[in-house]
Formats: structure tokens, C-alpha cells, sequence
């Protein structure tokens, strides 16, 4: 049942769908800490310190993960009124991902137009890596390529994934850190055109 749906409904029906939704729900939250269970019994058998303390370190980023996206979907309607400019670096909760997407807090390069910034509940983002450059698609970016915002100490720095390009919702986004210069746009946008051949 979708959302328009539940405003067109009768409360029995509705009362019905609540009922079943709580029993999925319940069952997740089972099946979640089964998969987990499993998980850390598993590390539990590794014979290396240093596995076992990785492998653990992971199901708790995720376990947290799974938490903080539920507080922070209780307040999206607070935090989407943020309004980010085409070429701000932000700072970003990514979360914890799958493989080699980037994950938890990372800068972030504002790429939507600014119409979709400021009517939008969601941005487009490219993610800032620590990872060296290894692709014709990533640049390393550089003291001279942005301005600090008055405030921020902390230099920005490390490659930008223009393959990792990413939809998100406003309510990720953290503070306003820095704005690139027009130059370095004019050649982010061509390594954006290159990643998505245009």
C-alpha cells in the first residue's frame, strides 16, 4: 500500500495493513539479528586478532548505520530545507555501503542545478575520496581549486570519484565547507561528461 493509497482507504483496512505491516516489521528486525548472529559467530571461529576485530568493527558500523538512518528519517522534514549551491563542498553522511562506495561522513561536491537544489528534497553528489587516483574520471583536488568558508580550518583534500556520481537526500548533508572555483567546474563537468559518455 503506497502512501497516496493509505489516505483513500477505510480504517478497517487500515487497521488490517498496520497490523500486517508490524508483523513484517518484527520479522525483519529477526531476521536482521539472525544475519548478524550468524555474522559474529563466524568471526568468532577466526583464528586472527586482527580479522576478528575488523570483521566485528564492520557488523557494528552497520548495526549503527541501520540506527542513525532511522534518526535521521525522523527528522527529514527538519533538515531538507537545506539549500546547497551547484559547486559547494559539503560534508555528507554516506552511511555504511556496499563494496567500494564511499561510506560514512565524506566531502561531498554539490553537482544538481540549483533549481533541483532549491525546490528538491534531494542533491546530486560526488563524493571525495582518500584513495590515490587510479582512473582517467578522477581528479585530485587541489588548495588553489576552492575557497574556504570563513570558519573552516580544515584544508579539503583527497580525489574525486566522478564515476560514484550519487542521489541523496538533503537530510544527509551536514555543513557548507568550501566552494570550488569556476575553472575547476569547467573541468569537473567534463569529467562528469566523460564518466556518463555524453
Amino acid at each position: 500500500m503506497s502512501g497516496s493509497n493509505i489516505k483513500n482507504v477505510d480504517d478497517q483496512s487500515l487497521k488490517s495493513y498496520i497490523r500486517e505491516t508490524k508483523e513484517k516489521i518484527v520479522s525483519l528486525i529477526n531476521k536482521y539479528s539472525d544475519i548478524n548472529n550468524k555474522k559474529i559467530e563466524f568471526t568468532e571461529n577466526t583464528k586472527e586478532l586482527k580479522d576478528k576485530a575488523f570483521q566485528l568493527k564492520k557488523i557494528y558500523k552497520y548495526a549503527e548505520w541501520v540506527n542513525r538512518k532511522i534518526e535521521m528519517n525522523d527528522s527529514v522534514q527538519e533538515r531538507i530545507s537545506t539549500i546547497p549551491k551547484r559547486g559547494e563542498i559539503w560534508t555528507c553522511e554516506l552511511g555504511q555501503n556496499i563494496g567500494s562506495e564511499e561510506n560514512k561522513v565524506r566531502p561531498v561536491i554539490i553537482v544538481q542545478n540549483n533549481t533541483g537544489n532549491e525546490k528538491g528534497p534531494t542533491t546530486i553528489i560526488v563524493p571525495i575520496s582518500n584513495r590515490p587516483k587510479k582512473i582517467k574520471v578522477h581528479i585530485q583536488l587541489r588548495d588553489s581549486d576552492y575557497k574556504l568558508v570563513e570558519g573552516e580550518a580544515q584544508k579539503v583534500t583527497g580525489t574525486i570519484l566522478c564515476e560514484q556520481i550519487k542521489v541523496v537526500s538533503k537530510a544527509r548533508l551536514g555543513r557548507h565547507i568550501a566552494t570550488l572555483d569556476q575553472n575547476f567546474m569547467n573541468l569537473l563537468d567534463n569529467k562528469l561528461k566523460n564518466s556518463l559518455d555524453l
